[in-house]
């Protein structure tokens, strides 16, 4: 190879190298620009809802009247469950009396769950309660991330609590007056739950 071919195969060494250089540094910035196009942050707030349930039932001498209901919502705060009722028999009338039935409920929650003084109650008066504080609304944040789905699952595994979710237990008893016409007595159960949710704004960084 004369001179002048070394010259002409160096001059194309060098165009390549400047070639292969440019093609890097293009995509690289390609790269970077598509990165900062994809980053976000997100603001997070947090809404509260409420669901009010209702039934209507009856309890009779020497049974038990159970209710279950399902609570399938992430998120829970507060858990509650009214006994409503007023006693047929409460009042005589060819020979007086003045005194009531004794209703009871007992309430059966999944796992873990703390209720704010007994899960039982007992009384010869309406309305009797139970309720289970379960937890707090958390603050208002800002994440990073990729996504809205990447936020979803940030939330879900570190901010949102899964207690209380399942299935719960209304158990109604009565204690009747000692009179062998009174085999019961009506009443009516009202549940109640609050839960929050999150409510993500994307914000261009």
């Amino acid at each position: 190879m004369d001179r002048k071919d070394r010259i002409v195969v160096l001059v194309g060494i060098v165009i390549l190298v400047v070639a292969v250089i440019g093609v890097v540094y293009h995509e690289k910035e390609y790269t970077a620009a598509e990165t900062t196009e994809e980053s976000y942050t997100y603001n997070v707030d947090w809404e509260e809802r409420v669901i009010n349930l209702r039934d209507e039932g009856h309890v009779a001498k020497g049974e038990t009247s159970n209710y279950n209901y399902s609570i399938d919502h992430d998120g829970l705060m507060c858990v509650s469950f009214e006994l409503e009722w007023s006693d047929d028999l409460a009042h005589g009338f060819i020979i007086p009396w003045n005194w009531s039935d004794m209703l009871s409920m007992k309430v059966s929650a999944p796992d873990n769950v703390k209720f704010s003084s007994s899960n039982s109650v007992s009384g010869y008066s309406s309305p009797l309660t139970v309720e289970a504080k379960i937890g707090e609304m958390p603050s208002s944040m800002q994440i990073n991330a990729s996504n809205e789905t990447e936020v979803y699952k940030i939330l879900n595994s570190d901010y949102i609590s899964k207690e209380g979710k399942g299935q719960w237990t209304a158990s109604i008893d009565i204690t009747t007056k000692p009179m062998f016409f009174d085999r019961g007595n009506d009443f009516t159960m009202y549940v109640s739950y609050s839960y929050y949710e999150p409510v993500i704004t994307k914000v261009r960084v």
